[in-house]
């Protein structure tokens, strides 16, 4: 018996031997932790409850959220009420759950959130394998949010990268799940969702990219669409289209593991070839008339530095006549494909009414190809186009008159800087034109002289004060003669001035400005600065541009009614232009030899025409698009003909005299001339001055054919009467060099020819020579 409460002893003794320290202290951990995690729970549950009390204002606002993004886009409209463009910071079309094919609904699920049907805004499966792949990859390789909480993101979250986010987006998924159906949810998000390429919503995708509506999709583009938002910036078929189809099959076998598509189904899915619509050119949808249309948006911006049109909601009425537009659309084809052989691959037209309304305006011959607008961002070389505006303002400032003969003598002028002699084409034959003859048939060499008369610097800054040309000119002589680039607006204003009579008329093309509520942002209204011109400058030369048309370089242009203007073309036929106008219309049309490339520096690149003038091109395409539009208005023929200015009527002519004297001025002789208009008669009887250089002949015409620098007399020539020529520098009045910027050519007897060259220019090296006595040709050499 003993014994046997020995062993039960021994036993109780050895049950209650004491546990480990290490395991005493492990329970207690465990209970700690287990007391931490139900804090954690109670508290994560009472942050959640208050995030989701202080949220569910938002979700009750979630349709109006939704409804503020779906505002109108800001309407363009011509004059007409016709619609030519929308802006818009997101390119949208929503679309209600019955217009919602099957196809697209089954794609979207399987891409983005295949237990949509089944959870309760949150799925924590989802973020289970997250958050296990992503700590596998190191990296954010797969998220998961699902539907519902992209949609709060999307619409009452605002985006940012924190804890506190993520939270939010979940608490707020559940809120939406109560208060919403799955298919209103889902309709939210398919209409919400970025889908890249400024399309927002799937409707919009689905035109931006396929050119489709939403039922004609195949399941192939389903599946491509469906994938977008993950990536949308960065993964669109039009930035990476491999990734894009490696994304698409992913959501086909997702399709097809739960059987929403066959196995034939997705294997002809996978085959098929993604065709693509041409890429958007911008977010801002333009129907019609795009460079007038990117025009106003631009003049848009310009005006209003702080406003935000794209926001949507305004109303911008414009001046545009879309029948205009269309006229001078067809017409701008219709000159590509006449002087199509001839070279002309580009042109442009604008026209605008006497209040400086742009009625039609075509920057190019293809916006698709290229959005640089000839119109307004252009510059090129105006040629004889620029000439009304030496002559008016040499008739300001008193030099000539309508009815004043011009100099065509031959004039050769030398760079300074560069020495190279620039002798310009066109006239030189010797002799007095009229101002009209010389603009009608538009002869260069007269219109130098005026603008060496009046000062290249004068001529740049009438044509800035008076014109409006805004473009830099540089004042050197060949600027009469249209050396300096300008843009076509810039002329169309110009030449508003001869149309009016006076007056500069600048060319807009907004009339009113209505706000998302209704009340008028800004009228414009035309701008007109008053009497910039003279009417007795102004009105003769619009009759002598009335005559270029008529009998002139543009007589393309006289069947249309009222029409005047002048032509230009530049050097090496890289450009012509036609400026116009009638009584109620002012057109510039210009036309090139311009390719382009967008991946050349720079783009456009310019070659010759194929002898194309001013007279052709341009003032065909000018005539083509103001008749139709003279017919929209209801312009008539006024029956006036332009008074003459020119030819055996002319009246006046410029004289050089002799200040000291009151004669004709012997030029290089009399020291102190200054050039006069005086009646023909009274110029025929004015004596040349006796006291400087007494001569018994006029200076005769000198012949194109003659050379420019004859060699020089022998060191003793026996006495003639016979006359020589030379050239003389206007600066020394002695023998030019070709270092003499600017020369006359002058006849002399042979027994009073110049033997010294010009000290002021030449090199003193030339003028040693010249007084050894050598000739002119040992001295060259």
């Amino acid at each position: 018996m003993t014994r046997m409460f020995r062993s039960r002893g021994r036993r109780e003794s050895k049950l209650k031997k004491p546990s480990p320290r290490w395991w005493r202290w492990t329970k207690i951990g465990l209970c700690w932790l287990a007391f931490a995690l139900c804090l954690t729970f109670i508290g994560g549950s009472l942050y959640a409850m208050s995030i989701m009390r202080a949220l569910e204002p938002r979700v009750a606002k979630l349709q109006q959220f939704g409804a503020e993004l779906h505002r109108d886009p800001t309407i363009i409209y011509s004059s007409d009420g016709v619609e030519i463009a929308r802006m818009a910071q997101e390119r949208r079309d929503p679309v209600s759950w019955p217009e919602l094919p099957q196809l697209v609904i089954d794609a979207t699920v399987a891409a983005e959130d295949k237990r949509f049907w089944t959870h309760r805004g949150v799925d924590h499966t989802a973020i289970i394998r997250a958050f296990w792949s992503n700590y596998r990859a190191g990296d954010t390789v797969q998220g998961g949010s699902t539907i519902t909480q992209q949609l709060a993101k999307r619409l009452l979250t605002s985006g940012e990268r924190t804890f506190r986010r993520k939270i939010e987006d979940a608490c707020l998924a559940v809120l939406i799940e109560q208060e919403y159906t799955k298919e209103q949810v889902l309709t939210m998000y398919l209409n919400q969702v970025f889908y890249g390429a400024g399309s927002y919503g799937v409707k919009a995708a689905a035109e931006t990219y396929f050119g489709k509506d939403l039922h004609n999709l195949t399941i192939s583009e389903a599946a491509l669409l469906a994938r977008l938002p993950r990536r949308p910036s960065t993964q669109n078929p039009y930035v990476n289209l491999d990734v894009a189809i490696k994304n698409r099959d992913y959501v086909l076998s997702v399709m097809r593991e739960e059987n929403l598509i066959s196995e034939e189904q997705y294997r002809e899915a996978l085959k098929e070839e993604v065709k693509l619509q041409p890429k958007p050119i911008q977010t801002t949808g333009i129907s019609q008339a795009p460079y007038f249309s990117t025009w106003i948006v631009s003049q848009l911006r310009e005006e209003f530095p702080n406003e935000d049109f794209a926001r949507g909601g305004f109303k911008i009425y414009t001046t545009l006549n879309i029948d205009a537009q269309r006229a001078a659309e067809k017409a701008l084809q219709e000159t590509l494909n006449q002087y199509k052989r001839q070279k002309v691959t580009e042109g442009a037209i604008v026209v605008a009414d006497i209040n400086g309304q742009v009625m039609a305006m075509v920057g190019g011959a293809d916006f698709k190809r290229s959005q640089y607008n000839n119109i307004t961002q252009g510059r090129r070389q105006p040629g004889s186009a620029f000439k009304p505006f030496v002559y008016a303002a040499a008739m300001e400032m008193g030099y000539i008159k309508p009815t004043s003969m011009i100099s065509n003598e031959r004039f050769v002028w030398t760079d300074p800087s560069t020495r190279k002699s620039w002798i310009p084409k066109g006239g030189g034959g010797g002799g007095l034109v009229s101002v009209q003859t010389a603009l009608v048939r538009s002869i260069n060499v007269p219109a130098v002289h005026t603008t060496k008369i009046v000062g290249a610097s004068n001529v740049a800054r009438y044509a800035r004060e008076v014109f409006g040309i805004r473009s830099k000119l540089d004042p050197v002589l060949p600027l009469g003669l249209g050396s300096s680039a300008v843009n076509p607006l810039e002329m169309a204003e110009a030449y508003s001035v001869f149309m009016t009579g006076g007056n500069r008329v600048k060319m807009y093309g907004i009339k009113r400005i209505v706000s998302p509520s209704g009340s008028i942002v800004k009228e414009f209204t035309p701008r007109i600065v008053a009497n910039v011109l003279s009417e007795s400058t102004a009105l003769p030369l619009r009759d002598m541009m009335r005559r270029v048309v008529l009998e002139g370089t543009a007589t393309k242009a006289s069947g249309v009614a009222n029409a005047a203007g002048k032509t230009g073309t530049n050097d090496d036929y890289l450009d012509a232009w036609f400026c116009g106008f009638t009584d109620r219309l002012v057109a510039v049309a210009w036309v090139s030899n311009a390719t382009y490339d967008p991946n050349r520096n720079p783009p456009w690149k310019y070659g010759s025409m194929s002898g194309v003038f001013g007279g052709d091109a341009p003032t065909f395409m000018w005539a083509r698009t103001i008749k139709p539009i003279q017919e929209l208005i209801g312009e008539k023929p006024s029956g006036r003909r332009p008074n003459s200015y020119g030819g055996g009527g002319a009246t006046e002519m410029t004289v050089l005299v002799c200040l000291e004297t009151g004669s004709r001025a012997v030029p290089g002789h009399c020291p102190r001339t200054e050039t006069r208009v005086m009646q023909a008669t009274e110029a025929r009887d004015l004596p040349t001055c006796g006291v400087h250089a007494p001569i018994e002949h006029e200076p005769k015409p000198v012949d194109p054919g003659d050379p420019i620098d004859p060699p020089p007399p022998s060191r003793n020539p026996p006495v003639s009467n016979d006359l020589v020529e030379f050239e003389i520098c206007i600066d020394s009045n002695a023998r030019a060099t070709q270092y003499c910027p600017v020369r006359r050519i002058e006849s002399f007897r042979r027994t009073d020819a110049p033997r010294n060259f010009c000290r002021i220019h030449a090199p003193e090296v030339l003028w040693l020579l010249t007084r050894t006595g050598r000739d002119a040709e040992s001295i060259r050499h």
